[in-house]
């Protein structure tokens, strides 16, 4: 049962790198590295999000097929993620 919950959860060197990826371009282009706050016309829209105060998210949810590797990764402010779903 173990082995199959490890597979859910994106390690934390993978948080990391996709977390630096992220805040680098968001900061480049003057937007938060949430990408869904991006898309809101409220302050978080350009609201730089520390590591510890977001998650990481499946882009194409796991529980769709969706894998738990860096390419379906995306880090979402903890707001963003827990409304997020399995969508």
């Amino acid at each position: 049962m173990s082995m199959l919950l490890d597979i859910r959860f994106f390690d934390e060197p993978t948080k990391k790198a996709v977390y630096e990826k992220q805040t680098s371009e968001a900061k480049q282009k003057g937007i938060s590295n949430c990408p869904y706050c991006t898309l809101e016309n409220k302050s978080n829209s350009k609201k730089i999000w520390a590591i510890k105060d977001m998650d990481a998210d499946h882009v194409s949810a796991w529980s769709k097929g969706g894998k738990t590797d860096i390419e379906n990764c995306q880090m979402l402010c903890k707001t963003h993620n827990r409304t997020k779903g399995n969508k």
